[in-house]
């Protein structure tokens, strides 16, 4: 059959002679039936799709081709055709490889949005380990005797249920050897307590696993930050099953030595505060390194620059001071968990004596009453884990040995011309915010043992712990030398010098 029959001007012809170059180009890859007529079309079967792709060719802006007209193959080639007459091919592939890349693959950087929720959520896991703490020292973390994660959300809603509830509590221990004659007022106030703390850790569990899911379905995040959300997704449920492995051991008599006041294993909650405070710092730190990426990525020379100063040999001491700083933070940090699991700070309350002398007799630090093996083989760790007079001698070391060695950075900071030199202003500025609250630690720890730990004073001990530790990440943040930004750092500062900004730009508009 014939296509055309129609007559066309002189105008008509010059515009169809200027594109002719352009349509023998194409029309080797342009399917058959889309030079049939339409009553062939339909007599054939065939849909309506090529009439109406060969309604929408344009005749002046070939550039703009809908993808409805040519496939994805013959559109590339069409495309990259036009592209070599404006930029040149190293800048086109680029564009086009940088394009592809970021349909089909996680980006190089996290976005900003994911580093704002990341530290929003290391502010909840902040109060939660405050909340808990409130609620070992009130006495109310045995008031709930189950775990139903489901079910448990909400609280008894009538009379029966509250004296069904008080009625387990009663067949615990804490109520037969410690509060045999407690009300069902006084036993509301303690269960809402831990009913607001197991609310608490599901709302920072939901709180993380959904937009985590949203952030990586997004694709808001790289691959390794996938990654490390999915470990520390993993790291709050087990924090839950350790919450709740920790109330069982306080629910059975067999746990502790008979007669003396129920509480649970100092090991589980070393174990449950331990891994608050890892889930914590994890997501500080990355939530830091976001937002560090993305201000080292916004001048990419002067980023360079950055890091480069940091790695002068000069301040590989400081680096490994600081990594050290907190690796003894976070020990001290497990050291008050057993202190307070075996309630240490009850006794010796004065500082920096304990009875007549810096230490208490060495018979009473290694009692042979804490060995179980005939041949004493367990007595030395044994004591230090679980007899209360080691174990608050062992504190009040770790916090010494902390305090020390802050004092020293401070000095080091301050006296040494290396470091007056090349230390950068922020990093100066986190020294003193280390050593401010490293300051504050020590006095609210003091003043906790000797007014006989009461609930506030113990509560901002706690709580100034985490600052501290929050202020050492802070700090770390500023000197460390992050190796994958620095690589994205050396592509994007060698990316610039190939092409030039407005072939790179020019490339960026027409794709």
């Amino acid at each position: 059959m014939v296509i055309f029959s129609t007559s066309v001007t002189s105008s008509t012809m010059a515009s169809l002679g200027s594109t002719m170059p352009l349509w023998r180009s194409i029309a080797p890859r342009l399917a058959k039936d889309l030079f049939t007529c339409r009553q062939c079309l339909r007599s054939q079967g065939y849909a309506a799709k090529s009439i109406r792709q060969f309604g929408s060719i344009p005749s002046r802006q070939p550039s703009k081709i809908q993808s409805t007209f040519l496939n994805d193959k013959n559109r590339s080639f069409f495309t990259s055709s036009i592209k070599r007459s404006t930029a040149t091919p190293s800048v086109t592939e680029a564009i086009e490889e940088g394009a592809a890349k970021t349909k089909s693959s996680f980006p190089k950087i996290s976005d900003k949005a994911v580093a704002y929720w990341l530290l929003g959520s290391a502010v909840s896991v902040f109060g939660i380990v405050v909340f808990g703490g409130l609620t070992r020292l009130t006495e109310s973390g045995l008031s709930i005797t189950e775990w139903r994660p489901v079910t448990g959300s909400l609280p008894p809603m009538n009379a029966e249920h509250w004296e069904s509830e008080f009625a387990k509590y009663r067949a615990s221990p804490e109520f037969q050897l410690l509060n045999p004659n407690m009300t069902l007022s006084e036993f509301k106030s303690i269960y809402y307590m831990e009913w607001i703390h197991r609310l608490w850790g599901r709302f920072v569990g939901m709180s993380f696993v959904l937009p985590a899911v949203y952030f990586v379905a997004r694709k808001k995040v790289s691959t390794p930050m996938a990654w490390r959300l999915l470990g520390i997704a993993g790291l709050i449920g087990f924090q839950g099953f350790l919450g709740w492995w920790m109330v069982k051991s306080g629910l059975k008599d067999d746990l502790f030595a008979p007669g003396s006041h129920p509480r649970v294993s100092q090991y589980r909650l070393t174990a449950h505060l331990g891994a608050a405070f890892t889930c914590y710092v994890a997501m500080l730190w990355n939530g830091l390194a976001i937002l560090r990426s993305h201000r080292l990525m916004a001048d990419a020379a002067a980023g360079i620059e950055q890091l480069n100063a940091l790695r002068d040999p000069k301040l590989a001491f400081f680096r490994r001071s600081v990594a050290g700083i907190a690796l003894l933070v976070f020990t001290t940090v497990i050291s008050g968990g057993l202190v307070a699991g075996l309630d240490a700070g009850l006794i010796y309350n004065e500082f920096p004596y304990m009875g007549n002398g810096l230490a208490p007799p060495s018979s009473e630090l290694f009692d042979a009453r804490y060995s179980r093996h005939e041949d004493r083989s367990d007595l030395w760790w044994r004591n230090m884990l679980e007899n209360p007079s080691l174990v608050q001698l062992d504190h009040r070391i770790l916090a010494t040995t902390t305090f020390t060695v802050i004092c020293a950075l401070m000095a080091y900071t301050r006296g040494s011309p290396a470091m007056k030199r090349f230390l950068p202003a922020p990093a100066r500025k986190g020294v003193h915010g280390v050593f401010a609250f490293a300051c504050c630690q020590v006095g609210l720890g003091i003043c906790t043992l000797l007014y006989l730990v009461p609930t506030p004073l113990a509560s901002a001990h706690q709580a100034g712990s985490l600052f501290l530790l929050t202020w050492v990440m802070i700090l770390g943040s500023r000197v460390w030398h992050p190796t994958r930004t620095a690589k994205l750092l050396q592509m994007a500062v060698k990316a610039r010098s190939q092409y030039p900004t407005s072939a790179v730009a020019s490339a960026v508009k027409r794709v």
